[in-house]
């Protein structure tokens, strides 16, 4: 692996599959996979940064690349899933970057989007960004950001963000009762407005997530640690959770 002292930002990509599995009602849609999105960060990506990447899946190919990509600064190869809280903690702790940006590794980067999102951080007020962001009322979704200039918001959306990595650790990282996944960005960005500062999106930057063959957009059986829980079992879960933790500070 190759090194680099100090980067301003940490990019932190959990990873479960080599080749994303098929949604079969979204065959047509385009797959994103950690190749594409490590070849986006070293053509799109300018400013000083490292990579980090939090290997859960058990692929042999998977586990191969990983070790072995150029474009990878330094990895955690999990014996199992450990969901998306843990690994996103997992990063943070290995990353050396003023800034942690938290990226899904089915997201392609276009030229300045990361250069874009972290110039907002110019104003101290502003805790977390990203490229999309929503509106929530009695802790539910109420609608999404409309319009194409930079919005306070509620929520910033998880497939992408930017955090000051000492107010990350401030905020004591995410939550792993959420775990293996859902709800556990926005329970943090409701933390970070708990904390009296900003969540912004900015939909100008020229980033896209290849949402369709994710985990969230089937009904699917999700393994993890030594447990296994069906998508909508989860959902419910974690949204029954949410709520009773913060309905009665954000009403």
């Amino acid at each position: 692996m190759s090194s680099q002292i100090n980067p301003m930002i940490s990019i932190i990509i959990p990873v479960l599959h080599w080749k994303r599995p098929l949604n079969k009602k979204r065959f047509f849609m385009p797959r994103q996979t950690i190749v594409e999105t490590l070849e986006d960060i070293k053509k799109n990506v300018q400013i000083p940064h490292e990579v980090v990447v939090i290997c859960n899946g058990q692929d042999p190919e998977l586990i191969e690349f990983v070790k072995n990509s150029l474009d990878i600064n330094k990895y955690c190869l999990n014996g199992v899933n450990v969901g998306v809280a843990r690994s996103w903690n997992m990063g943070a702790q290995l990353a050396e970057g003023e800034f942690l940006c938290y990226l899904n590794d089915d997201v392609s980067l276009g030229q300045q989007s990361l250069e874009t999102l972290l110039k907002h951080f110019d104003d101290p007020a502003i805790g977390e960004v990203g490229p999309e962001g929503s509106y929530w009322k009695n802790c539910a979704h109420d609608s999404f950001l409309e319009g194409k200039e930079p919005a306070v918001t509620d929520v910033v959306s998880g497939f992408c963000f930017l955090v000051r990595s000492k107010l990350f650790h401030e905020l004591g990282g995410f939550d792993i009762a959420y775990s293996p996944a859902g709800y556990e960005e926005i329970d943090f960005s409701y933390r970070v407005r708990h904390s009296g500062l900003k969540c912004l999106a900015d939909p100008r930057v020229d980033i896209k997530h290849f949402h369709h063959h994710g985990v969230s957009a089937q009904k699917v059986e999700i393994k993890y640690l030594a447990k296994s829980i069906d998508t909508d079992e989860l959902h419910k879960r974690n949204g029954a959770y949410f709520r009773s933790k913060w309905h009665a500070i954000f009403p």
